[in-house]
């Protein structure tokens, strides 16, 4: 192997500097202006999908927590204590 394929340049992508495959994807997109915009709004799209859902796990998380809470939920001292006719909001008599 000679020491001319063991290094790598960092600036090189794929035989094409980088700033040549920049011109490239902008002469092409420039050619196909409607597909251009077709395929960045597809990104757009896919990009603000994953962020909404990063952005709501933690209130889905909140919601389960409370939602597992309410249904495992066994009566305590309080609610001997009071009965269980207080759950509800029955008027008192008289």
């Amino acid at each position: 192997m000679t020491e001319e394929k063991g290094r790598h340049d960092p600036d090189d992508f794929s035989g094409i500097s980088l700033g040549g495959a920049a011109f490239i994807l902008t002469v092409v997109a420039l050619r196909h202006p409607w597909q251009t915009l077709k395929e960045l709004l597809t990104v757009v799209r896919r990009l603000g999908r994953r962020a909404l859902r990063h952005a709501m796990a933690p209130v889905a998380l909140v919601a389960v927590t409370l939602w597992s809470r309410r249904r495992d939920r066994r009566p305590t001292f309080e609610d001997y204590l009071h009965g269980r006719d207080e759950e509800g909001d029955h008027p008192r008599p008289g």
